[in-house]
């Protein structure tokens, strides 16, 4: 299999002082940004991210690995049921744990700085921050410590909590008035006529999309409504579908690249076999085709859908783990035998066996962040669904809770300028991850704890 080492950042990049380079490295942090192409996240590799700051902390290289089968590093050129047999988590998992244990290091051939023989750390947020824990649970001792932030390491098959986090830091009137309106627009398509229905959709500017659960998950809304107890039904509709009509469909579907028209609908029907959303099995496709795999192979799941009746909610409850997995189908039609693993039994019950899910409490050196009106909040150790609660922080297993945080945001410096708690909160973890490693070095006296990355200024781009 073919992955890709984008870069590995010494002190010539800004990621290492010149004094770290004089005294010798002491560690890599390792860094993938999942499920993407790697060429536009070489910022990882310097001092405006979290794992550089660590780089900076610890006198370490960065080290940047993009994922099998995004940008340059898919053995193969479609994408179908057949060629993706490969793009597995456990394959996945094996891929980071084979780099960091052999790969040829520019300034260390003899490989004395590999994992297992220097502290290597790996660092990832949301998927790769889910790799990251994950890594730790099936091959501990593969690297020395870990940073996941936002890691869905609990696979979730009907994810409606996604949403909680969502409705707990909205206002309260515009949660108020959106729930009024998703249970308006439920009622009129689950029991209205087929004029209403028709009359419904046009108000929102779907009138060509057929499909009355395609309509219902697209219906979405970003503005805030003034007074605690908002405006009602009526207005709060007429708003919600001004936005639809006016700010969400004009160019949505034309951005593409494969539909004209300015309000052309046709992204939004999920029926439609021929289009491109499933006949785009190119690598750089723009629908993430991989991803989707791991979602039906795995499957990873996380269906994002409306709530149980019993609760409010802000998306429509025609919207089903059934609505999107009936997808997986037209994405992934069998190919000489080859289909994906949820057509063929496989749950996300079996990841989470695997993998002990947000169970995996055990930890070494791993730190684990999240953000509190993180939407993947719920697929994390501090979900408030997590049996028992959220994962309580100690010093040898710290938690740490972004407030008033979303996704991913301890992992870029500009956050941390823009709001003082998240400086303090990355200054935390810089220090908690410095004393690990310089732990290490203290507790192991043996001449391999002792070697020091040769020193070297160079910057490098090669294939493993």
């Amino acid at each position: 299999m073919m992955t890709q080492v984008w870069e590995l950042s010494l002190s010539d990049t800004g990621t290492i002082p010149r004094t770290m380079r004089d005294q010798g490295l002491r560690s890599v942090i390792f860094f993938t940004p999942g499920e993407v192409a790697a060429d536009d996240y070489t910022g990882y590799l310097t001092n405006k991210t979290l794992t550089g700051l660590f780089a900076e902390a610890v006198g370490g290289a960065t080290l940047l690995l993009e994922h099998r089968y995004w940008g340059e590093s898919s053995p193969y050129d479609n994408l179908t049921a057949e060629t993706l047999q490969y793009l597995t988590l456990k394959n996945s998992i094996a891929d980071v744990v084979n780099v960091a244990k052999t790969i040829d290091l520019p300034f260390d051939t003899n490989h004395s700085s590999n994992a297992g023989s220097a502290p290597w750390i790996f660092s990832g947020g949301s998927y790769s921050g889910a790799l990251s824990g994950w890594t730790e649970a099936t091959s501990p001792g593969t690297f020395y410590a870990y940073h996941a932030t936002s890691a869905v390491v609990e696979t979730v098959w009907d994810f409606w909590q996604y949403f909680d986090p969502v409705q707990q830091g909205m206002a309260k009137n515009c949660s108020k008035d959106v729930s009024l309106v998703i249970d308006y627009i439920d009622s009129i398509l689950l029991n209205g006529t087929a004029a209403e229905k028709l009359a419904l959709k046009t108000k929102f500017g779907f009138q060509d999309l057929q499909h009355d659960d395609d309509f219902a998950s697209n219906t979405t809304t970003n503005g805030t409504i003034p007074g605690e107890e908002g405006v009602g039904l009526e207005t709060a509709l007429a708003g919600y579908a001004s936005w639809s009509k006016d700010i969400l469909i004009p160019d949505y579907c034309s951005a593409y690249g494969f539909w004209t028209d300015e309000y052309d609908v046709g992204c939004f029907d999920s029926y439609n076999t021929s289009s491109p959303i499933y006949t785009d099995i190119s690598v750089d496709n723009t629908f993430n085709r991989q991803w989707m795999w791991f979602l039906c192979n795995e499957p990873f799941g996380f269906w994002q859908d409306g709530a149980p009746t019993s609760r409010s909610s802000i998306v429509s409850r025609l919207v089903t783990a059934e609505y999107w997995s009936r997808q997986c189908a037209l994405y992934f039609p069998t190919v000489n035998g080859f289909t994906y693993g949820y057509a063929e039994g496989q749950t996300v019950d079996d990841i989470n066996a695997w993998t002990r899910g947000w169970d995996n409490t055990n930890t070494t050196h791993l730190i684990w962040t999240n953000g509190q009106y993180d939407p993947w909040k719920d697929a994390t150790v501090s979900s408030d669904f997590r049996p028992g609660g959220p994962l309580t922080s100690t010093e040898e297993r710290p938690v740490f809770i972004v407030e008033g945080g979303f996704h991913c945001s301890d992992l870029l410096v500009n956050n941390a300028n823009a709001n003082s708690a998240i400086a303090e909160l990355m200054n935390e973890e810089v220090a908690v991850m410095k004393g690990w490693i310089d732990e290490y070095y203290a507790t192991n006296s043996s001449s391999k704890a002792k070697r020091r990355f040769e020193r070297t200024r160079q910057s490098t781009k090669f294939r493993y």
